[in-house]
Protein backbone atom coordinates (compact mmCIF):
# COMPACT_ATOMS: atom_id res chain seq x y z
CA UNK A 1 0.00 0.00 0.00
CA UNK A 2 1.09 2.93 -0.85
CA UNK A 3 -0.22 6.54 -0.03
CA UNK A 4 -1.64 7.04 -3.28
CA UNK A 5 -4.11 4.72 -1.91
CA UNK A 6 -4.95 6.66 1.38
CA UNK A 7 -5.70 9.59 -1.44
CA UNK A 8 -8.21 7.03 -2.99
CA UNK A 9 -10.16 6.33 0.23
CA UNK A 10 -13.48 8.12 1.02
CA UNK A 11 -13.04 8.24 4.64
CA UNK A 12 -9.40 9.58 4.20
CA UNK A 13 -10.60 12.14 1.97
CA UNK A 14 -13.13 13.32 4.11
CA UNK A 15 -11.34 13.36 6.93
CA UNK A 16 -8.89 15.58 5.76
CA UNK A 17 -11.42 18.35 4.58
CA UNK A 18 -13.69 18.32 7.72
CA UNK A 19 -11.64 16.41 10.27
CA UNK A 20 -13.24 15.58 13.78
CA UNK A 21 -12.10 14.13 17.06
CA UNK A 22 -13.86 11.19 16.28
CA UNK A 23 -11.99 10.59 12.86
CA UNK A 24 -8.98 12.01 14.81
CA UNK A 25 -9.10 9.48 16.70
CA UNK A 26 -9.79 6.27 14.10
CA UNK A 27 -6.90 7.21 11.90
CA UNK A 28 -4.65 7.55 14.83
CA UNK A 29 -5.41 4.21 15.82
CA UNK A 30 -5.43 2.72 12.58
CA UNK A 31 -1.44 3.92 12.17
CA UNK A 32 -0.66 2.72 15.69
CA UNK A 33 -1.87 -0.78 14.84
CA UNK A 34 -0.80 -0.49 11.35
CA UNK A 35 2.92 0.91 12.03
CA UNK A 36 4.18 -0.49 7.94
CA UNK A 37 1.25 1.89 6.59
CA UNK A 38 2.98 5.01 8.58
CA UNK A 39 5.26 6.65 5.87
CA UNK A 40 2.44 6.21 3.03
CA UNK A 41 -0.10 7.53 5.79
CA UNK A 42 2.51 10.94 6.22
CA UNK A 43 3.04 11.50 2.48
CA UNK A 44 -0.73 11.26 1.92
CA UNK A 45 -1.23 13.62 4.60
CA UNK A 46 1.49 15.84 2.67
CA UNK A 47 0.00 15.74 -0.96
CA UNK A 48 -3.27 16.54 0.24
CA UNK A 49 -2.28 19.30 2.57
CA UNK A 50 -0.50 20.90 -0.51
CA UNK A 51 -3.21 20.71 -2.92
CA UNK A 52 -5.56 22.34 0.06
CA UNK A 53 -3.19 24.94 0.09
CA UNK A 54 -3.66 25.68 -3.79
CA UNK A 55 -7.02 25.63 -2.57
CA UNK A 56 -6.86 28.82 -0.34
CA UNK A 57 -4.51 30.96 -2.75
CA UNK A 58 -7.21 30.34 -5.77
CA UNK A 59 -10.34 30.25 -3.63
CA UNK A 60 -11.33 26.78 -4.68
CA UNK A 61 -14.06 25.34 -3.32
CA UNK A 62 -13.64 21.43 -1.62
CA UNK A 63 -15.14 19.79 -5.22
CA UNK A 64 -12.53 21.64 -6.97
CA UNK A 65 -9.94 20.21 -4.53
CA UNK A 66 -11.28 16.41 -5.15
CA UNK A 67 -11.55 17.01 -9.12
CA UNK A 68 -8.12 18.75 -8.35
CA UNK A 69 -6.67 15.51 -6.55
CA UNK A 70 -8.47 13.07 -8.87
CA UNK A 71 -6.54 14.79 -12.02
CA UNK A 72 -3.09 14.40 -10.07
CA UNK A 73 -3.33 10.46 -9.75
CA UNK A 74 -5.65 9.34 -12.65
CA UNK A 75 -2.76 8.45 -14.26
CA UNK A 76 -1.56 5.87 -11.74
CA UNK A 77 -2.92 2.77 -11.29
CA UNK A 78 -5.88 2.89 -8.29
CA UNK A 79 -5.68 -0.36 -6.05
CA UNK A 80 -9.07 -0.38 -3.31
CA UNK A 81 -7.75 -1.62 0.03
CA UNK A 82 -9.77 -3.09 2.75
CA UNK A 83 -9.48 -1.24 6.15
CA UNK A 84 -9.85 -4.01 8.97
CA UNK A 85 -11.33 -2.45 11.89
CA UNK A 86 -10.51 -3.41 15.23
CA UNK A 87 -12.56 -3.40 18.43
CA UNK A 88 -11.68 0.18 19.04
CA UNK A 89 -11.83 1.35 15.92
CA UNK A 90 -14.91 -0.26 15.38
CA UNK A 91 -16.17 1.09 18.79
CA UNK A 92 -15.26 4.62 18.09
CA UNK A 93 -17.05 4.47 14.26
CA UNK A 94 -20.37 3.35 16.44
CA UNK A 95 -20.36 6.50 18.56
CA UNK A 96 -20.44 8.55 15.63
CA UNK A 97 -23.73 6.97 15.20
CA UNK A 98 -23.69 8.88 11.69
CA UNK A 99 -20.57 9.45 9.60
CA UNK A 100 -20.85 10.46 6.46
CA UNK A 101 -18.36 10.34 3.21
CA UNK A 102 -17.60 12.05 0.02
CA UNK A 103 -17.19 10.44 -3.34
CA UNK A 104 -15.30 11.86 -6.39
CA UNK A 105 -17.85 13.37 -9.10
CA UNK A 106 -16.69 10.22 -11.61
CA UNK A 107 -18.73 11.82 -14.22
CA UNK A 108 -21.39 14.70 -14.79
CA UNK A 109 -24.18 13.87 -17.20
CA UNK A 110 -26.12 15.99 -18.67
CA UNK A 111 -30.03 16.63 -17.82
CA UNK A 112 -32.59 18.02 -19.65
CA UNK A 113 -34.73 18.92 -16.87
CA UNK A 114 -33.78 21.52 -14.06
CA UNK A 115 -35.06 19.84 -11.16
CA UNK A 116 -35.33 16.19 -10.41
CA UNK A 117 -37.74 14.33 -8.37
CA UNK A 118 -37.10 10.89 -5.95
CA UNK A 119 -39.90 9.45 -4.14
CA UNK A 120 -43.61 8.70 -5.32
CA UNK A 121 -46.22 9.75 -2.76
CA UNK A 122 -49.46 7.66 -2.15
CA UNK A 123 -52.87 9.29 -1.22
CA UNK A 124 -54.34 6.11 0.68
CA UNK A 125 -52.16 6.40 3.88
CA UNK A 126 -53.83 3.56 5.64
CA UNK A 127 -52.82 -0.26 5.59
CA UNK A 128 -55.35 -2.28 3.72
CA UNK A 129 -55.94 -6.27 3.86
CA UNK A 130 -58.58 -7.11 0.76
CA UNK A 131 -59.68 -10.35 1.61
CA UNK A 132 -62.93 -12.08 -0.69
CA UNK A 133 -65.16 -8.57 -1.33
CA UNK A 134 -63.95 -6.98 2.27
CA UNK A 135 -61.71 -4.32 2.54
CA UNK A 136 -60.42 -4.03 6.14
CA UNK A 137 -58.04 -1.08 7.45
CA UNK A 138 -55.32 -1.83 9.61
CA UNK A 139 -53.24 0.38 11.75
CA UNK A 140 -49.49 0.89 11.43
CA UNK A 141 -47.17 -1.13 12.76
CA UNK A 142 -50.15 -4.01 13.68
CA UNK A 143 -49.12 -7.58 13.73
CA UNK A 144 -51.60 -10.21 11.87
CA UNK A 145 -51.14 -13.64 13.54
CA UNK A 146 -52.79 -16.24 10.86
CA UNK A 147 -50.80 -19.24 12.86
CA UNK A 148 -52.58 -18.63 16.60
CA UNK A 149 -56.10 -19.86 15.50
CA UNK A 150 -57.96 -21.67 12.73
CA UNK A 151 -59.92 -19.81 10.02
CA UNK A 152 -58.71 -16.23 11.36
CA UNK A 153 -56.41 -13.43 11.68
CA UNK A 154 -55.72 -11.47 15.16
CA UNK A 155 -54.60 -8.63 14.64
CA UNK A 156 -52.38 -6.76 17.40
CA UNK A 157 -51.56 -3.22 18.23
CA UNK A 158 -49.65 -1.72 21.58
CA UNK A 159 -53.14 -0.56 22.22
CA UNK A 160 -55.98 -3.24 20.67
CA UNK A 161 -56.41 -6.75 19.53
CA UNK A 162 -59.05 -7.87 17.26
CA UNK A 163 -59.71 -11.02 15.34
CA UNK A 164 -61.47 -11.38 11.96
CA UNK A 165 -62.41 -14.53 10.22
CA UNK A 166 -60.44 -15.71 6.99
CA UNK A 167 -62.06 -18.01 4.67
CA UNK A 168 -59.36 -21.24 4.01
CA UNK A 169 -59.50 -21.06 0.42
CA UNK A 170 -59.46 -17.73 0.12
CA UNK A 171 -56.21 -15.79 -1.55
CA UNK A 172 -55.87 -12.35 0.37
CA UNK A 173 -53.57 -9.22 -0.13
CA UNK A 174 -51.98 -6.94 1.91
CA UNK A 175 -51.10 -3.47 0.98
CA UNK A 176 -48.52 -1.27 3.13
CA UNK A 177 -48.15 1.81 1.65
CA UNK A 178 -45.28 4.08 1.77
CA UNK A 179 -44.98 5.59 5.30
CA UNK A 180 -46.32 2.61 7.08
CA UNK A 181 -45.07 -0.86 8.21
CA UNK A 182 -46.99 -3.96 8.93
CA UNK A 183 -45.54 -7.54 10.16
CA UNK A 184 -47.63 -10.82 9.64
CA UNK A 185 -47.38 -13.86 10.87
CA UNK A 186 -48.40 -16.38 8.43
CA UNK A 187 -50.57 -19.72 8.84
CA UNK A 188 -47.07 -21.88 9.10
CA UNK A 189 -45.74 -20.02 11.25
CA UNK A 190 -43.27 -18.02 9.18
CA UNK A 191 -43.11 -14.18 10.18
CA UNK A 192 -42.40 -11.72 7.67
CA UNK A 193 -41.98 -7.78 8.38
CA UNK A 194 -42.96 -5.50 5.19
CA UNK A 195 -41.85 -2.24 4.39
CA UNK A 196 -43.30 0.66 3.24
CA UNK A 197 -44.68 0.47 -0.17
CA UNK A 198 -45.27 -2.97 -0.05
CA UNK A 199 -48.17 -5.55 -2.08
CA UNK A 200 -48.25 -9.12 -0.65
CA UNK A 201 -50.55 -12.19 -1.58
CA UNK A 202 -50.93 -14.85 0.75
CA UNK A 203 -53.69 -17.70 1.24
CA UNK A 204 -55.53 -18.12 4.68
CA UNK A 205 -53.58 -21.67 4.98
CA UNK A 206 -51.36 -23.69 2.92
CA UNK A 207 -52.00 -26.46 1.04
CA UNK A 208 -50.31 -29.05 -1.02
CA UNK A 209 -46.61 -29.67 -1.19
CA UNK A 210 -45.73 -26.08 -1.89
CA UNK A 211 -45.93 -23.10 0.70
CA UNK A 212 -46.31 -19.78 -2.14
CA UNK A 213 -46.90 -16.32 -1.55
CA UNK A 214 -46.23 -13.06 -3.92
CA UNK A 215 -44.48 -9.83 -3.05
CA UNK A 216 -43.94 -6.28 -4.58
CA UNK A 217 -41.78 -3.91 -2.70
CA UNK A 218 -39.79 -5.04 0.46
CA UNK A 219 -40.35 -7.44 3.13
CA UNK A 220 -37.85 -9.60 5.25
CA UNK A 221 -39.08 -13.27 6.10
CA UNK A 222 -38.63 -15.73 8.71
CA UNK A 223 -39.44 -18.74 7.05
CA UNK A 224 -40.29 -22.44 9.57
CA UNK A 225 -38.69 -24.87 8.41
CA UNK A 226 -41.13 -27.94 6.97
CA UNK A 227 -38.78 -30.19 4.80
CA UNK A 228 -41.55 -31.48 2.95
CA UNK A 229 -42.60 -28.08 1.90
CA UNK A 230 -40.49 -25.95 0.70
CA UNK A 231 -41.56 -21.46 0.72
CA UNK A 232 -41.93 -20.35 -2.46
CA UNK A 233 -41.81 -16.58 -3.04
CA UNK A 234 -42.92 -15.22 -6.36
CA UNK A 235 -41.57 -11.54 -7.65
CA UNK A 236 -41.97 -9.67 -10.51
CA UNK A 237 -38.41 -11.02 -11.71
CA UNK A 238 -37.66 -14.26 -9.88
CA UNK A 239 -38.57 -16.99 -8.00
CA UNK A 240 -36.77 -17.47 -4.36
CA UNK A 241 -37.11 -21.04 -3.23
CA UNK A 242 -36.28 -21.96 0.29
CA UNK A 243 -36.86 -24.66 3.14
CA UNK A 244 -36.01 -22.46 6.68
CA UNK A 245 -34.03 -19.62 6.70
CA UNK A 246 -34.00 -15.90 6.50
CA UNK A 247 -33.67 -13.27 4.22
CA UNK A 248 -34.54 -10.04 2.87
CA UNK A 249 -36.56 -9.62 -0.62
CA UNK A 250 -36.23 -5.95 -2.34
CA UNK A 251 -38.36 -6.24 -5.44
CA UNK A 252 -40.22 -2.49 -6.13
CA UNK A 253 -41.66 -2.40 -9.67
CA UNK A 254 -39.91 1.67 -9.82
CA UNK A 255 -35.97 -0.08 -9.03
CA UNK A 256 -34.39 -1.47 -12.07
CA UNK A 257 -32.87 -4.15 -10.23
CA UNK A 258 -34.57 -6.89 -7.53
CA UNK A 259 -32.49 -7.87 -4.21
CA UNK A 260 -32.20 -11.22 -2.35
CA UNK A 261 -29.98 -10.74 0.66
CA UNK A 262 -29.51 -13.80 3.20
CA UNK A 263 -28.97 -14.01 6.54
CA UNK A 264 -29.15 -17.66 7.29
CA UNK A 265 -30.04 -20.58 5.55
CA UNK A 266 -29.73 -20.97 2.20
CA UNK A 267 -32.34 -19.69 -0.73
CA UNK A 268 -32.75 -20.38 -4.78
CA UNK A 269 -32.79 -17.77 -6.55
CA UNK A 270 -34.13 -18.13 -10.13
CA UNK A 271 -34.99 -15.78 -13.01
CA UNK A 272 -35.77 -16.73 -16.59
CA UNK A 273 -32.20 -16.84 -17.72
CA UNK A 274 -30.53 -18.25 -14.19
CA UNK A 275 -30.53 -19.47 -11.28
CA UNK A 276 -27.82 -19.50 -8.03
CA UNK A 277 -27.56 -20.82 -4.75
CA UNK A 278 -27.04 -18.05 -1.96
CA UNK A 279 -25.09 -18.61 0.89
CA UNK A 280 -25.82 -16.58 4.24
CA UNK A 281 -23.86 -12.80 4.00
CA UNK A 282 -24.31 -12.66 0.12
CA UNK A 283 -26.76 -11.10 -2.11
CA UNK A 284 -28.34 -11.36 -5.33
CA UNK A 285 -28.82 -8.64 -7.29
CA UNK A 286 -31.28 -9.71 -10.52
CA UNK A 287 -31.42 -6.94 -13.59
CA UNK A 288 -33.07 -8.00 -16.98
CA UNK A 289 -33.39 -11.59 -16.18
CA UNK A 290 -29.48 -11.93 -15.22
CA UNK A 291 -28.56 -12.99 -11.18
CA UNK A 292 -25.15 -11.49 -9.98
CA UNK A 293 -23.61 -12.77 -6.96
CA UNK A 294 -22.01 -10.84 -4.26
CA UNK A 295 -20.82 -10.39 -0.38
CA UNK A 296 -22.36 -8.07 2.30
CA UNK A 297 -22.63 -7.01 5.16
CA UNK A 298 -26.72 -7.86 5.82
CA UNK A 299 -26.94 -5.13 8.34
CA UNK A 300 -26.95 -2.70 5.79
CA UNK A 301 -30.33 -4.15 3.97
CA UNK A 302 -32.25 -5.53 7.19
CA UNK A 303 -31.50 -2.63 9.42
CA UNK A 304 -35.13 -0.87 8.83
CA UNK A 305 -36.55 -3.79 10.43
CA UNK A 306 -35.04 -2.62 13.93
CA UNK A 307 -35.94 1.41 13.38
CA UNK A 308 -32.56 2.18 11.29
CA UNK A 309 -31.38 2.54 8.05
CA UNK A 310 -27.60 1.35 7.20
CA UNK A 311 -25.67 2.99 4.28
CA UNK A 312 -22.07 1.77 2.72
CA UNK A 313 -21.24 4.10 0.14
CA UNK A 314 -24.95 4.37 -1.05
CA UNK A 315 -25.49 6.93 -3.64
CA UNK A 316 -27.45 10.05 -2.41
CA UNK A 317 -30.14 9.86 -4.46
CA UNK A 318 -30.95 6.00 -3.86
CA UNK A 319 -30.49 7.50 -0.13
CA UNK A 320 -33.59 9.65 -0.63
CA UNK A 321 -35.63 7.58 -2.15
CA UNK A 322 -35.65 5.12 0.83
CA UNK A 323 -35.98 8.08 3.10
CA UNK A 324 -39.38 9.07 0.54
CA UNK A 325 -40.69 5.93 0.87
CA UNK A 326 -40.66 5.46 4.26
CA UNK A 327 -42.17 8.33 5.04
CA UNK A 328 -44.38 8.61 2.06
CA UNK A 329 -42.48 12.14 0.71
CA UNK A 330 -40.85 13.09 -2.29
CA UNK A 331 -37.68 15.01 -2.61
CA UNK A 332 -36.47 17.43 -5.34
CA UNK A 333 -33.29 18.77 -6.22
CA UNK A 334 -31.42 20.57 -8.99
CA UNK A 335 -30.09 18.48 -11.08
CA UNK A 336 -26.83 19.67 -11.12
CA UNK A 337 -26.25 18.40 -7.77
CA UNK A 338 -25.28 15.19 -9.12
CA UNK A 339 -26.96 12.83 -6.50
CA UNK A 340 -26.33 9.77 -8.16
CA UNK A 341 -22.47 10.40 -8.41
CA UNK A 342 -22.17 11.05 -4.75
CA UNK A 343 -22.64 8.68 -1.84
CA UNK A 344 -22.71 8.56 1.87
CA UNK A 345 -21.87 5.94 4.90
CA UNK A 346 -23.63 5.79 8.46
CA UNK A 347 -26.44 4.82 10.29
CA UNK A 348 -29.32 6.86 9.86
CA UNK A 349 -32.39 6.47 12.93
CA UNK A 350 -35.85 6.53 11.71
CA UNK A 351 -37.32 8.44 14.04
CA UNK A 352 -41.32 9.05 14.43
CA UNK A 353 -40.54 13.15 14.10
CA UNK A 354 -39.66 13.37 9.99
CA UNK A 355 -37.59 16.68 10.96
CA UNK A 356 -35.53 14.73 13.23
CA UNK A 357 -34.88 12.47 10.42
CA UNK A 358 -33.85 15.61 7.22
CA UNK A 359 -31.70 17.41 10.15
CA UNK A 360 -29.45 14.18 10.46
CA UNK A 361 -29.80 13.69 6.24
CA UNK A 362 -28.34 17.39 6.12
CA UNK A 363 -25.31 16.66 8.62
CA UNK A 364 -24.65 13.32 6.78
CA UNK A 365 -24.39 15.67 3.47
CA UNK A 366 -24.18 19.19 3.66
CA UNK A 367 -27.22 19.84 1.64
CA UNK A 368 -29.92 21.79 2.90
CA UNK A 369 -33.59 21.24 3.01
CA UNK A 370 -37.11 23.33 2.78
CA UNK A 371 -39.91 21.63 3.10
CA UNK A 372 -42.88 22.56 0.04
CA UNK A 373 -45.30 21.08 1.99
CA UNK A 374 -45.96 18.09 4.36
CA UNK A 375 -45.31 15.68 1.27
CA UNK A 376 -42.51 17.17 -1.07
CA UNK A 377 -38.83 18.26 0.27
CA UNK A 378 -36.57 20.46 -2.07
CA UNK A 379 -32.70 19.54 -1.62
CA UNK A 380 -29.89 22.56 -1.96
CA UNK A 381 -26.73 23.42 -1.04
Amino acid sequence: MDYKDFLCDDLFVYWRIHPTRELNTFWDSFIRENEEYKEAFNKAIETFDAIRNEQDSFQMDDTSVLLKLKNRIKKEKKRKFNIILTSSAAAVLLLMIISTLFIFHEKTEEMDLRVSSIGEVMSNNNIQLFTGNEVLEIDNNSTLNLSEKKHSAVIRNPLTKKEINLNDSRTNTLLVPYGKRSTMILADGSKVHLNSGTKMEFPTTFSGKRREINVEGEIFIEVAKQNNAPFVIYTPHSQITVYGTSFNVSSYSEDIRESVVLVNGSVEVKSEKSTILLNPNEMAEIENGQIMRKEVDVSDYIGWTSGYMQFNKSPLNEVLKKIGRYYNIEFQYASDLNMHNQTCSGKLFLSENLNDVLEAFSKMTYYQYDKQNDKAIFIRK
